[in-house]
Formats: structure tokens, C-alpha cells, sequence
């Protein structure tokens, strides 16, 4: 989509900015959490920022006064979608005071509330357009997706210092073997999961993952 707008559109939005009984930050909220549901129920690309609008009850010009164009808002997605729960990870491995198995229980609980939610919709959907839109791949790798590494990252290291971890050469490669299950479960989810007859057993799937790490990361 182009992400030019006439005098006269950028006119209204200013209006209805200025109108508008919300104050800018719940609007410009409003409009990230519209966009998230209509991006991940129609993808992207078949999303028109005038959909946003209608959808988060705001003037149709008025996401761009927010937004340069719809690559910006994508980020705000995003950032709205992911970071929150990865700082949430970053808290939890700094202040929780039980086992590494169970942090990484309670790390494994939280994947799944997150990807029970359109929110959990995001990872498929940047998956599916990293090739199409380079400037959004790297603004999630470099803003974003090291935070998600850094959890597992410090639970690692943790488990290292409380003994019930062995020594580890590459911390970080198998950090991201311990993270790419939880990423691919959740692409999974929302892509091939209401295709599968029967589907595999949550429970099941992740009781596997925790028993197959902690076996092979155990002194």
C-alpha cells in the first residue's frame, strides 16, 4: 500500500485527532490492537489501513498521523504483540526463587496462555513475511527477538550457577534450541493446527520438551 495521503486526508485526520474525546497514546493504541487482529485473521498484506480505522473506530486518516506507512504500524504490532511478554520472561528468570525445572515449567505455562491469544498469531505472521518486508524482519531481530533469546539465555546461566545445569560451551545455541520448539509451536498453532486430524495433545508436546531438555542439560 502506498504510504502517501492527500492534503484533504491528512486534513481530516487532524480534525478527528483533535476531536476525539481519547487521548493520543489510547488511540494510537486502539488502532496497534486493531491492527494486530485484522493483520493476523487476514494477513497482512489483505489488511487496508482503512480496515484499521473502521475497526479501532477512529478517521480513516487518522493512523497515519501515527504511522508513516503500514511497515511502521507492523512494528508497532510487533512490539505491542512480543515485548511485552519477553520482558515479562526477563522479570520472571531474574526474581523466581524455585528450580530450573520450574522456571522452565512456568516459562512453558506462559507460551501457551500467550499463544492462545491473537497475539500468539504474530510470530506466524512475521515468519510469513520476513521476505517481503526486510526493514520489519530486521527491526524484529535487532529490537525484539533478543529479549526473547536473553530469557533462556539467563535461565541457562542461572541453572548453571545453582548447579542443577552442567557447564555449557555455547550458552546461546542452546538457548536457541531451547526457544525454537516454543516459536515453532506457536507457528503451528495458528497455521496447520486447525488443519491436523487429531491434533498431537498440548500436554503432551511439552512434557516431552521439558523432559527432553532438562535430561540432556542435566550434570
Amino acid at each position: 500500500m502506498s504510504t502517501d495521503r492527500s492534503v484533504t486526508d491528512h486534513a481530516d485526520a487532524v480534525v478527528a485527532l483533535a476531536g476525539r474525546s481519547r487521548r493520543p497514546e489510547d488511540r494510537e493504541r486502539d488502532i496497534v490492537r486493531a491492527a494486530l487482529a485484522l493483520f493476523v485473521e487476514r494477513g497482512f498484506a489483505a489488511t487496508k489501513l482503512d480496515d484499521v480505522a473502521r475497526a479501532a473506530s477512529v478517521s480513516k486518516g487518522l493512523p497515519y498521523l501515527y504511522f508513516r506507512s503500514k511497515e511502521e504500524l507492523f512494528k508497532a504490532v510487533i512490539g505491542e504483540a512480543i515485548l511485552g511478554p519477553f520482558h515479562s520472561g526477563e522479570d520472571l528468570v531474574a526474581t523466581f526463587e524455585g528450580t530450573t525445572e520450574a522456571l522452565l515449567r512456568e516459562i512453558v505455562a506462559r507460551t501457551r496462555d500467550f499463544t492462545d491469544t491473537p497475539a500468539g498469531g504474530v510470530v506466524k505472521l512475521i515468519m510469513a513475511e520476513a521476505g517481503n518486508f526486510p526493514d520489519v524482519a530486521r527491526y524484529f531481530i535487532d529490537e525484539v527477538d533478543r529479549h526473547g533469546l536473553k530469557v533462556f539465555i539467563d535461565v541457562l546461566q542461572r541453572g548453571i550457577a545453582r548447579g542443577e545445569i552442567r557447564p555449557l560451551d555455547d550458552i546461546e545455541s542452546v538457548a536457541v534450541m531451547l526457544r525454537m520448539p516454543l516459536g515453532m509451536y506457536s507457528i503451528w498453532k495458528w497455521s496447520l493446527a486447525p488443519h491436523t486430524e487429531p491434533a498431537p495433545a498440548p500436554d503432551s508436546f511439552f512434557d516431552a520438551y521439558i523432559d527432553i531438555f532438562l535430561r540432556g542439560l542435566r550434570p
